[in-house]
């Protein structure tokens, strides 16, 4: 059943020392999950993996939910920072080939813990007031934004933001579909086509006309950080 408690973290860590125990709780908290689940989990099976007491986990987050929800919010932080990476690296790439090279970098990152996202969607509700989903969405379509916006081969105009949401949604559908159900290379492939060929389409309005000079210089001494 969805969470029902209030599963605020009891106090925030303000010394390096209690920090790091912290970060260290959540990575076993999440290692956990994905191997048994959130319903057979137990706090102790996480200290234990955190090598603390169970007295210093409860210092930090009261009860299973709390350690869920910090999980979960550790996952919207990876992929931010997973898509950003993937779209750094891509910048100079023809726009369908970096299209595939972030968005396989994002399916990789799901498929690592496929159980865990599975949790993810049980567990906690879509539009919980426990998660930041609008500040994660925001977030996230300002990141698209400012890739495509940088590029020459996309037109800037009203048509952006509308595609972005689009694309948005449409990856994030078919990306939680795949982790349960694509089990093989040639089922990875096959949708990947599907979905890359679907942004791109989201893109047909912004795309520069073909033939049109959009080659791409590399700055000599600048680069996107």
């Amino acid at each position: 059943m969805p969470l029902q408690s209030d599963p605020q973290p009891r106090r925030q860590p303000k010394q390096l020392r209690s920090r790091m125990m912290v970060e260290t709780t959540v990575e076993a908290a999440r290692q956990i999950f994905a191997e048994h689940g959130f319903e057979a989990a137990t706090t102790n099976q996480i200290a234990d993996r955190a090598g603390i007491s169970i007295g210093s986990l409860y210092q930090y987050f009261p009860n299973k939910d709390s350690l869920i929800l910090a999980v979960h919010k550790k996952h919207h932080e990876e992929v931010l920072a997973v898509v950003k990476g993937a779209m750094d690296r891509c910048q100079f790439m023809p726009l369908k080939d970096a299209i595939r090279q972030i968005i396989v970098a994002n399916l990789d990152m799901h498929m690592k813990t496929p159980r865990l996202h599975a949790e993810f969607d049980a567990w906690i509700p879509a539009r919980s007031k426990l998660v930041d989903q609008d500040g994660f969405q925001s977030e996230m379509a300002q990141i698209v934004l400012n890739f495509l916006s940088q590029r020459p081969d996309v037109q800037q105009g009203d048509q952006l933001k509308p595609a972005v949401v689009v694309i948005m949604n449409m990856v994030r559908s078919v990306l939680h579909a795949a982790v349960g159900s694509v089990s093989d290379g040639e089922s990875r492939e096959k949708m990947l086509d599907h979905l890359c060929a679907g942004i791109y389409g989201s893109l047909n309005t912004v795309v520069q006309p073909v033939g049109q000079d959009v080659s791409v210089t590399v700055p000599a001494s600048d680069g996107l950080g």
